[in-house]
């Protein structure tokens, strides 16, 4: 469903809240930091979680893209979470996100084109940037999380493995079959898709002897990795975090095949209405090159997708031009021997190994300009270029290095001195690096052509602007000035809803950014619109047009999406304070709330994004009633918190604005103030428990008795309650809760055991007391109880 079709299903128009317009507060606006799976195969149906702040109990949503038909809504669900190791300080002081699970559904047509699609999520408070979900091809697996030490799971070859690295430290484990002498590729996306995970893989051989490992490929922090299996058996392939890093958000799509491989091509474009033979580089590849003809009306970059050996293989991007091309012809590493080629041209080449240098023989009449535009970077090759330009004696006449700041292409505009025969020499700018894969286009043009033409481009930060009603956003817009243009740009904002303006639309001479501010109107409608931005202006009497894109990293995209939100009304305000408390316990504080004139319910909880690592602390949803202008919020300490630590925490406010109309609209409030936050220092618990045995044995069938012993800290009396949690994965383990009266210190809790099967134990269980306070406020702590298996596991995941 598209977008607009989606917004009249979800959105009103003309929304009016006479009673909240005395005071607009900032929204707290919806965010997204993944989606999981992030990809699926064609012909089938994926069931995905959307991790989201600020969405409430649903919000809509879109995919672009053919062959995909999503659901229009996602709904909220109970969310994933594993606490993993204690961050201690000063890791711990970081701020850190706590999305919540949305579940949704995509149905990918069994014809559906390979690659990638874009999707978002809106509500009533705003539009998030698009990210990145995946059309493949090969059967896919889903990982099953669980809480624990890895266990391996087996998939089947080829396969692209959905997981993701949650919690830190987390390893995921993966085995398959392999047969002698086959070839096995591996490649992590991860941050091609927006992922934080920066991915280390090593697989290990079938005697458990690490074989092969790889952290980045040379143009990201994506894996890749590669080997040949000496011998039959089963071989394992490990994933984690470089950093040992990880949360929610950390995910990955790990493609495993023994089958056909495609790198990368050479050359790395061609011209246009000719037939271009490519060399294919990768694994188990036809060893014959393979042509494909250029139409004559290609545009500047096509993508090269082969099938082979019954496989469709990863896209390559093809650059297209009108201009002769020339391979280059090792050896090239000086001028003396090579023949001068004719000029304008477009050289393709490769910085072959570490020290190789390409050097192209040309001539020149005096004050012939010329101008060189290398593409290896832009390309998707590794290569970062150093162009020099030769006398015929060798001399070094001129050189460039980087285009920009962040782009190690080269280029240069050059007038030759005198007539003569000239070289332009071109090398990796570390002598250390080279490759086949440091491959590289230069284009050579002369004469009116080596005068770059006049133009310019226009660039956004994102695909997403939120404004709310009455209020106004900046958006900065970067421009790429070529071809010597410095004139004025006009710009036009076309799409807009109704009551939103558009000011800031005039970027100077000479300058290469600025900023349009949007503003909503305060009675705007509530909307969601994908709108264009274009620039026009004059070069002489030639009229320059571009359509500002935000780029992917991928063939940029020219939609903008810009929302009219709904502001929030009220806000929450405390009055600062930091105080001592023991962790395991209940802390609480009051606050006021300032209505700005809304008088319904609000819902108060803890901040789906907080300033600081929560390590553990909870809160739960309370609602101050209809005219309410105070409450009292309460956070419970994790018994295994740092002691010593300052623990700040942020809440959040929600309630229901309706509009005129009746519709009801849900709206957010956070603050990070001092004064709003929940400061507490953590002090040692009040409350212990101790089982005088830390490992018991499985007994499938029967039960193993352990002695436990509590001690109470200062003003706390009466009896404590000690119990058993178990991690939700391990099934047939339980034990009745025991009460250990106010005079005693010791219990007994019988820990029993089904027949089973039983899962692997690769999680501790959890002995928990639990007595009341002076308040008649819960305390707590915790201690571990590992399972030991005696002879061998009977089943894993």
């Amino acid at each position: 469903m598209t977008l607009q079709r989606v917004v009249r299903h979800v959105l009103t128009a003309a929304i009016v809240c006479g009673a909240c317009a005395s005071q607009t507060l900032r929204a707290e606006p919806p965010s997204v930091s993944y989606i999981f799976p992030a990809g699926g195969q064609r012909g089938t149906t994926v069931t995905f979680r959307v991790g989201g702040h600020y969405l409430h109990e649903g919000c809509a949503f879109a995919i672009s893209g053919p062959g995909v038909e999503a659901s229009p809504r996602i709904e909220r669900t109970q969310t994933i979470w594993f606490e993993g190791p204690r961050i201690p300080l000063p890791a711990s002081q970081r701020g850190e996100d706590y999305p919540k699970d949305y579940l949704g559904t995509v149905k990918l047509a069994a014809d559906a084109p390979l690659g990638g699609r874009y999707w978002r999520v809106w509500n009533s408070q705003g539009v998030t940037p698009s990210l990145k979900f995946v059309v493949g091809e090969l059967p896919e697996v889903v990982e099953q999380e669980i809480d624990g030490d890895p266990l391996p799971v087996r998939v089947t070859l080829p396969v692209t493995i959905n997981g993701r690295i949650f919690p830190r430290e987390d390893v995921d484990v993966w085995t398959f079959a392999a047969k002698a002498g086959e070839t096995i590729t591996a490649e992590v996306h991860a941050g091609r898709l927006g992922s934080p995970l920066d991915s280390r893989l090593e697989v290990r051989d079938p005697t458990g002897r690490p074989i092969a490992e790889n952290d980045d490929q040379l143009l990201g922090p994506d894996s890749l990795l590669r080997f040949t299996a000496a011998a039959d058996g089963v071989y394992e392939l490990r994933i984690h975090d470089v950093n040992f890093d990880g949360l929610q958000h950390f995910i990955y799509r790990l493609t495993v095949a023994a089958g056909p491989y495609l790198d990368r091509v050479f050359p790395l474009g061609g011209r246009r209405g000719e037939n271009l033979r490519l060399e294919l580089e990768g694994a188990n590849l036809p060893e014959q090159a393979a042509n494909i003809e250029i139409p004559a009306d290609a545009p500047e970059a096509i993508e090269y997708r082969p099938i082979i050996g019954g496989r469709t293989m990863q896209p390559v991007l093809l650059e297209t031009g009108d201009l002769p091309e020339h391979l280059e012809s090792e050896p090239n590493d000086a001028a003396a021997g090579s023949a001068p080629l004719a000029v304008p041209a477009a050289f393709n080449g490769r910085i072959g190994q570490p020290g190789d240098v390409d050097v192209w023989n040309f001539t020149a009449a005096k004050d012939q300009t010329f101008e060189f535009d290398l593409r290896a970077a832009r390309l998707g090759t590794p290569l970062d270029s150093v162009l020099a330009i030769l006398d015929a004696e060798g001399k070094e006449l001129a050189s460039a290095d980087d285009i920009a700041r962040g782009q190690t292409d080269s280029a240069l505009v050059w007038k030759a001195p005198a007539d003569g025969t000239y070289a332009v020499r071109v090398a990796e700018r570390l002598d250390s690096r080279g490759g086949e894969e440091f491959a590289y286009r230069l284009w050579v043009v002369t004469g009116d052509g080596a005068q770059e033409r006049p133009g310019f481009g226009l660039r956004l930060p994102s695909d997403a602007i939120t404004v709310e009603r009455g209020a106004e956003t900046k958006l900065k817009v970067d421009v790429e000035r070529t071809g010597g243009f410095d004139g004025q740009i006009d710009l036009q904002v076309a799409g807009l809803p109704s009551g939103v303006t558009a000011d800031g639309l005039t970027i100077a001479a000479k300058q290469n950014a600025a900023q349009i501010t949007f503003k909503a109107a305060a009675d705007a409608a509530i909307d969601v619109r994908s709108i264009s931005l274009t620039g026009r202006a004059m070069s002489g009497e030639n009229v320059l047009t571009a359509t500002a894109v935000h780029d992917r990293g991928e063939p940029a995209a020219e939609a903008l999406v810009l929302a009219v939100a709904m502001p929030t009304p009220f806000k929450f305000v405390g009055t600062f304070e930091s105080r001592f408390a023991p962790r395991g316990s209940v802390y609480s504080r009051s606050y006021t709330l300032e209505r700005g004139g809304f008088d319904g319910s609000i819902e108060i909880s803890l901040a789906d994004k907080q300033i600081r690592h929560l390590q553990g602390v909870t809160g739960p949803t309370i609602v101050v009633p209809p005219g309410g202008t105070s409450f009292e919020y309460p956070v419970t300490l994790a018994p295994w918190m740092e002691v010593g630590r300052t623990s700040r925490s942020q809440l959040m406010a929600v309630g229901m604005v309706t509009d005129a109309g009746g519709r009801p609209h849900k709206v957010t409030y956070t603050s990070a103030a001092q004064n709003d936050q929940i400061i507490i220092l953590t002090d040692p618990g009040r409350l212990s428990v101790e089982p005088l045995r830390r490992t018991i044995p499985l007994e499938p069938g029967g039960g193993v008795t352990v002695a436990v012993q509590v001690g109470r800290g200062s003003g706390l009396s009466g009896p404590v309650r000690v119990s058993l949690d178990v991690p939700a994965h391990l099934d047939g383990v339980s034990a009745e809760p025991i009460e250990i009266p106010a005079n005693g210190t010791q219990g007994e809790l019988l820990v029993r055991f089904s027949n089973g099967p039983h899962a692997d134990f690769n999680a501790p269980l959890s002995i928990e007391a639990t007595m009341p306070d002076e308040r008649g406020r819960p305390v707590t702590a915790t201690a571990p109880l590992t399972v030991v298996e005696v002879g061998a596991a009977t089943s894993t995941r």
